[in-house]
Order: structure tokens, then C-alpha cells, then sequence
């Protein structure tokens, strides 16, 4: 498997490294009823599936109550690692350990970049 494959697979498997913001949420979930479709896949972690990226379209896809959803798996060394936030350092192992514990970030702490990739889009059918 490449950084580049997407698969399907149950939200209810992805393990969150941040909290997220209600509003944001419904503003997510407005997008995809609009347009009928997943247009962003949700970034995780290969070995733990711990979500590096999507934590809003995570929680959009659950209330949704999506069967599956779109998702790039990663090498995490392949993966940079930074914060939205000033006052926070975090680190590959503490990402991790929060997705273990459940001990999440705050909203917008880590902020991921990855190799550019092809953008998507998933009927909304495919994935109920």
C-alpha cells in the first residue's frame, strides 16, 4: 500500500487525536448533503489508524451515520508535524499515545502536511 491508496473503511475505526468544534461540524455536514458527495478523505495514521487529518469530517460522517468513508493512510515519518497553536509543541509519540488513550487535543492543535495528492469525489450513496 502507497500513501496515495483510498479505501473505505467504518468511521467507528478511526481513532481521534483532537476534539472538534460543534459548528463546524454541521457546517461539514452541510457541505457533503449539498454536494452529494466525500470530496476530502480523512487522514490517518497506518499502523494505528489515528486520524492525522478530518477530525471534523470524522465526526460529520458518524452523525451522518455513514457506513464507511474515505480514507489515505500514511507512514507517519512521511508525514510533517507542526501546531495551529503557538503555545503547543506536540510530537509524533504524543499524537499517538492521545489516539491510545482517547486524551485528546484541543480543536486545531497538530496541523499535518502531506505529499499532495488527487483530490476525490464519493456519491454520498456509496457510502451509507
Amino acid at each position: 500500500m502507497t500513501a496515495t491508496d483510498l479505501i473505505l473503511i467504518p468511521p467507528a475505526g478511526l481513532r481521534p487525536t483532537e476534539a472538534f468544534r460543534p459548528d463546524r461540524v454541521r457546517t461539514v455536514i452541510a457541505l457533503i448533503v449539498a454536494g452529494q458527495a466525500w470530496t476530502q478523505p480523512i487522514c490517518v495514521e497506518r499502523e494505528t489508524l489515528a486520524i492525522l487529518d478530518g477530525h471534523h469530517r470524522h465526526a460529520a460522517a458518524i452523525q451522518l451515520g455513514l457506513a464507511r468513508v474515505p480514507v489515505r493512510m500514511f507512514d507517519y515519518d512521511r508525514v510533517g508535524l507542526g501546531s495551529w497553536r503557538e503555545d503547543w509543541c506536540p510530537t509524533r509519540t504524543d499524537v499517538l499515545r492521545r489516539a491510545r488513550d482517547g486524551d485528546l487535543y484541543p480543536p486545531k492543535t497538530t496541523r499535518h502536511t502531506f505529499p499532495v495528492e488527487t483530490t476525490v469525489s464519493i456519491g454520498l450513496a456509496h457510502l451509507i
